[in-house]
């Protein structure tokens, strides 16, 4: 699968905000201890437990083999993030 450069969930939600014009994301740090007594009322918290890797180490795609292999390149970044914010506002 074709994929852009590797970004923070930080990083993207603030590039997100700046390409769609609006205002800076606040964002926060869940401990993990609270995660998971949350996940004790919600089923859907609790399965983030299986994705946690993901945002306590670099999760990094290549798209170097379908792109070399296919030819396959991504969407530009800033134009699926504003596809994405159209996406959103059309509900």
């Amino acid at each position: 699968m074709p994929s852009n450069e590797p970004l923070t969930i930080r990083q993207l939600a603030t590039r997100f905000t700046q390409v769609n014009g609006a205002p800076a994301p606040k964002l926060a740090v869940l401990p993990h201890p609270l995660m998971r007594a949350a996940g004790l009322l919600s089923p859907m918290v609790r399965e983030l437990e299986t994705t946690r890797y993901q945002f306590t180490a670099p999760f990094v795609m290549d798209s170097t083999a379908a792109t070399e292999t296919f030819g396959l390149t991504p969407e530009p970044f800033d134009d699926a993030l504003r596809e994405a914010a159209q996406l959103l506002r059309a509900g």
